[in-house]
């Protein structure tokens, strides 16, 4: 008796695991029939980005993620790596262009493939549609989608480094020169260094004052942002080539001067001595100048927007130190050194100031158009 039952307990402890295998298959099965319906959205936006607040304000993201099986992930990729890198990842493997990449762009993961959408419109159009019968489809925007993440990075260094070679030009060191040697001569060394202070105060508060226009105008047309970017940088590069030519043959061909013909205007203003005179020579030299040595200040502006790294305290930092040579040099003037002596050292070194200047602009100018092709 006691045999029979031994037996029927090795045979229940059997039925008990035989069960236990078969529902722990069925529930196997079952999730991975779950997990073959599930579905990933993954939105790659920009913060600062116009068309990504459209769909974010849209709600369409909200309403998708209350769907059964649907994850949604949204990934900010200006100021995160990671989210970077998965956005490259994605774009690669979709085989989307570096010139058509940019920001909202949305990627729809299903088991019959993928779906992705480049632009507000396409997005908040399509994805209900998309995700719901989960077909693969494909939409790009090429007139509202903006910013392409995948770009070079810039650092507080490099703004510095640019600022300083952009600092060192001899276009506005003539003409500040002049007007210390003239004050000089009809007043004081006081006087030459307030007026001094203050044409270099008005230089800086122009060239400021354009480059906030210029970012303006940058981010009204984020829409074309890699047109702007191409264009800008064509543009550096040419100045570039213009500025090594004149380390070896200055004074042939194009230049990157103040117009000949504005000397006698300029000298007549400078000699007039008054306080609006002083403001108005500030004034028209950084206007006339800008074009001189505007070139670094447009590629680094350019790259500011694309890598968001623009602030105004990046721009207040990048203008100081652009004048700080002729804070030196009004400075020096006023402590004894001769305006000759400095004007000597200006005309003996003019030439590897723009030497290096057109190093500069070309390495800036390949950075740029290297953020849309990514050659690199």
């Amino acid at each position: 008796m006691k045999k029979i039952e031994k037996i029927n307990n090795k045979n229940y402890v059997f039925f008990i695991l035989v069960s236990m295998v078969f529902f722990s298959l069925l529930i196997n099965i079952s999730a991975q029939k779950i997990n073959n319906n599930q579905k990933n959205v993954y939105f790659f936006w920009g913060d600062g980005c116009p068309h990504c607040e459209n769909v974010l304000k849209s709600g369409i993201l909200e309403e998708i993620a209350k769907l059964e099986n649907v994850n949604v992930y949204k990934l900010e990729v200006y100021y995160n790596q990671t989210n970077r890198d998965l956005y490259t990842k994605f774009a690669d493997e979709l085989e989307i262009s570096q010139y058509q990449r940019g920001v909202p762009f949305l990627v729809i993961e299903c088991q019959q493939g993928y779906s992705y959408f480049l632009g507000d419109t396409p997005i908040i159009n399509n994805l209900k549609d998309a995700v719901m019968n989960c077909k693969p489809m494909k939409e790009i925007s090429t007139n509202v989608s903006s910013d392409n993440p995948n770009s070079q990075t810039l650092t507080l260094g490099s703004i510095i480094i640019a600022a300083l070679i952009d600092s060192i030009n001899p276009c506005a060191f003539g003409v500040l020169i002049f007007l210390l040697a003239t004050m000089i001569s009809m007043a004081s060394s006081k006087r030459a260094l307030k007026y001094g202070l203050i044409y270099t105060f008005v230089i800086f508060l122009v060239y400021f004052s354009a480059g906030l226009g210029i970012m303006k105008i940058i981010t009204a047309y984020s829409s074309i942002i890699n047109y702007i970017i191409v264009f800008a940088g064509i543009l550096v590069f040419i100045g570039g080539l213009i500025e090594i030519k004149d380390f070896f043959w200055y004074g042939k061909g194009a230049s990157l001067r103040i117009p000949i013909n504005m000397k006698p205007t300029l000298e007549k203003i400078t000699k007039k001595g008054t306080l609006w005179a002083v403001i108005l020579l500030g004034a028209i030299v950084a206007l006339v100048e800008l074009p001189c040595t505007g070139g670094i200040y447009l590629a680094i502006l350019s790259l500011m927007h694309i890598n968001k790294t623009f602030g105004i305290p990046y721009l207040l930092l990048y203008n100081f130190i652009f004048i700080l040579p002729l804070l030196a040099i009004v400075l020096i003037s006023y402590y004894g050194t001769k305006t000759e002596k400095i004007t000597n050292w200006v005309e003996k070194n003019k030439k590897y100031m723009r030497l290096a200047a057109g190093i500069v602009m070309i390495a800036l100018a390949l950075y740029l158009l290297n953020s849309v092709y990514n050659w690199i």
